[in-house]
């Protein structure tokens, strides 16, 4: 059977994060009701859900669900947001111990992004030897920090991971505060495919929440972007056969070959035994029964392509049995 890899997972201990983003988080989650609750108490409960210091959790929801290998995507926050308490240089530290099978029991399963702001001026330097010397599998921009992904400081990143063949993620989504979304759209993706023609994007989030048409225009402009539809399984729980269209669209725009797996899942105790990621897997493996229905057709072979087979040749994942 094919394998089912999860292209974009994350992974937290304490100190990952910005005090920013955790004081934006509570005043946000404490105003979903009203009278609104005191961010301060909510603000202690934030990262107690999320950690996940060796991956145990993150081990348990793979098995769980069937999962034979994840991307873990790095984040760098703290160059817009403020530094966080562990530095982002022992952040990706942590991320080359559970790849390496150092800890965790995770070898062979996970497969680690360089997540690091490309206005740090050692972001170069630090991606190189992340991907030469630990074999982490791409490099990762998240323009709501503040920068579009064909602004200067992100060049000398792009033309290293054309040279080293590994792929640029890119965030291309709209996000909430404090980050900025009009930095995320995926126009901004245009100018880098024309200056870095053979270099292998992947739009996370595939423009999900409201950009999805554009995300799947920039893809069909440039043979090496790929969609990824992390956080798309939350819809499925709406409106599943909506679901199923705007997949077989994407399918028959760029083809079933660039399409990816993804969760965005969270990791930690509040992401791990409850999450919808079954009902995500089997979503796909139906869609050949769900598509004619739709008047359209999908085969089974295309499907193991997105569920993993996609995600092995992008990131350079050994899949065996496939």
């Amino acid at each position: 059977m094919a394998p089912i890899i999860d292209a974009h997972v994350h992974l937290f201990d304490h100190g990952f994060l910005p005090s920013a983003w955790h004081d934006a988080t509570a005043w946000r989650w404490a105003t979903r009701t009203f009278p609104s609750r005191d961010p301060e108490i909510v603000r202690g409960k934030i990262m107690d859900g999320l950690v996940d210091p060796g991956g145990e959790l993150l081990r348990a929801e793979m098995d769980r669900v069937g999962i034979d290998s994840s991307v873990v995507i790095g984040l760098d926050w703290g160059w817009a947001l403020g530094e966080q308490d562990v530095p982002i240089e022992d952040v990706h530290e942590a991320y080359r111990a559970i790849q390496a099978g150092d800890v965790g029991g995770l070898a062979g399963r996970f497969f680690g992004v360089v997540g690091i702001d490309p206005r740090r001026p050692n972001a170069l330097e630090m991606t190189e030897k992340l991907i030469v010397d630990h074999r982490f599998r791409g490099y990762k921009l998240y323009p709501p920090c503040g920068y579009h992904p064909y602004d200067e400081a992100c060049q000398p990143l792009l033309e290293l991971c054309q040279e080293l063949g590994v792929p640029v993620i890119v965030h291309s989504a709209p996000v909430g505060y404090p980050m900025r979304t009009r930095f995320a759209h995926p126009h901004g993706v245009n100018d880098v495919q024309a200056e870095h023609p053979e270099l292998v994007l992947v739009l996370a989030h595939a423009g999900h929440g409201g950009w999805e048409a554009e995300a799947k225009d920039m893809a069909v402009r440039h043979p090496g972007t790929y969609l990824e539809l992390s956080n798309w399984n939350h819809d499925i729980d709406i409106d599943a056969d909506a679901t199923a269209h705007a997949v077989l669209a994407m399918r028959d725009a760029v083809g079933a070959h660039r399409i990816l797996f993804g969760s965005d899942h969270f990791g930690g105790r509040r992401f791990s035994g409850g999450t919808n990621l079954p009902r995500w897997i089997d979503f796909f493996r139906d869609l050949p029964q769900r598509a004619p229905r739709l008047g359209s057709s999908i085969s089974t072979e295309e499907i193991d392509l997105i569920l993993g087979l996609n995600a092995a040749r992008v990131y350079d994942i050994p899949v065996t049995g496939a």
